[in-house]
């Protein structure tokens, strides 16, 4: 279209000044002709010059732009841009999203003058809404984890680490996300028919099977109950430990296995009333203290346990076999604190045999 325009005004140009020619213009009239002609021919071309620059400049455009993933903090190009909600984003490498742990729970307080039916009725609102908003963190969760894949996948197209070089390791806060999110995953079909049967039931039935509960569905009442059962049963196990001599390194080494399956509540508390421990216990003590290890190690090099929220905090002692209900926060940061000392001191196989000992010891 530009190019059909610039003939047109040539040609207007080129009659103008035939016409001069043909009626004898004079000197300035047909200079004035000529001086328009150039004036229309430089407009023309300057403005098909910006034309093409500007069309240029849009072909060249990239399409992406670079987006900052929350869990490792690398800089990836998408094609289209990524708004992640500061809520649920996270903030640094420790912390995984807050929306991997049970939400605030508001209950209502029942007035003097309410009647009871207005009372059960909020309580049962305040419920439903609470597991509302933990069912949808699961959706958050699995969303966000689909966003950062590649921190365990790797870039795509990439076969295999050149040689030489490191791999790259998942942020703790990745490790968890993935943990949690498919911890909850696993549960959430058997939940979610529990939630639409029971309706504002709910909460009397999940405290009858609470590990059948997502972790962000968990009320407050039921962690408790959870964590006093855990409590229970790593005191009993330390009580069946008086007849081991501390001298008797085989009958340590006999016990052991079990003793740190219990302390750290793997398997169902039935083996224990069973006087057995669970089947695979060797291999299944090896890979949760092996977790314990890693995580250890992530926290010591993401910063150390200052970096941790106070909800995280609480959640690491709980993992590694600590009385959470008897301690505040800032005496657990301690103990979190004294703990990764102990089993980051050297590599991670001596990592592994200092828990045995913490948890042989008992002194947390």
């Amino acid at each position: 279209m530009n190019q059909q325009t610039g003939l047109r005004l040539m040609r207007a140009q080129h009659s103008l000044l035939r016409n001069c020619r043909s009626s004898q213009c004079g000197p300035k009239q047909t200079h004035q002709a000529a001086t328009a002609a150039v004036l229309s021919l430089r407009r023309h071309a300057s403005n098909s010059t910006a034309a093409s620059a500007a069309a240029a400049a849009k072909t060249s455009k990239p399409e992406t732009e670079a987006v900052i993933t929350p869990l490792d903090a690398s800089t990836v190009s998408s094609p289209k841009a990524k708004t992640f909600d500061p809520d649920v984003d996270i903030s640094a490498t420790l912390n995984p999203p807050a929306s991997t742990r049970p939400p605030p729970l508001d209950l209502p307080t029942r007035e003097p003058d309410a009647s009871m039916f207005s009372y059960y009725y909020k309580l049962g609102k305040a419920y439903m809404a609470f597991y509302k908003t933990g069912l949808k963190a699961i959706y958050t969760n699995r969303k966000l984890l689909s966003e950062v894949n590649h921190v365990f996948q790797g870039p795509p197209g990439l076969a295999k680490q050149p040689a030489g070089s490191s791999p790259i390791a998942p942020t703790r806060a990745a490790v968890l996300l993935r943990e949690r999110t498919s911890h909850d995953l696993a549960r959430l079909p058997v939940f979610g028919v529990l939630v639409l049967v029971a309706g504002e039931f709910t909460p009397l039935l999940v405290l009858l099977f609470p590990t059948l509960t997502p972790l962000t569905c968990r009320i407050p009442k039921q962690t408790a109950k959870l964590r006093e059962k855990a409590q229970r049963r790593r005191e009993a196990s330390l009580w069946n430990l008086r007849h081991v001599a501390a001298d008797d390194a085989a009958g340590i080494a006999r016990v052991a296995p079990g003793h740190v399956a219990r302390s750290l509540n793997l398997g169902l508390a039935l083996w224990d009333k069973m006087g057995v421990d669970l089947p695979f216990v060797q291999t299944r003590v090896q890979r949760a203290v092996r977790r314990i290890v890693a995580d250890d190690f992530r926290i010591r090099d993401g910063g150390g346990v200052g970096g941790l929220v106070d909800e995280e905090v609480v959640m690491a002692c709980e993992d590694r076999a600590m009385d959470v209900a008897a301690h505040d926060s800032k005496a657990l940061r301690k103990k979190l604190a004294k703990w990764i000392g102990e089993t980051t001191a050297k590599d991670e196989a001596a990592g592994e045999a200092a828990i045995q000992t913490i948890l042989l010891r008992r002194e947390n």
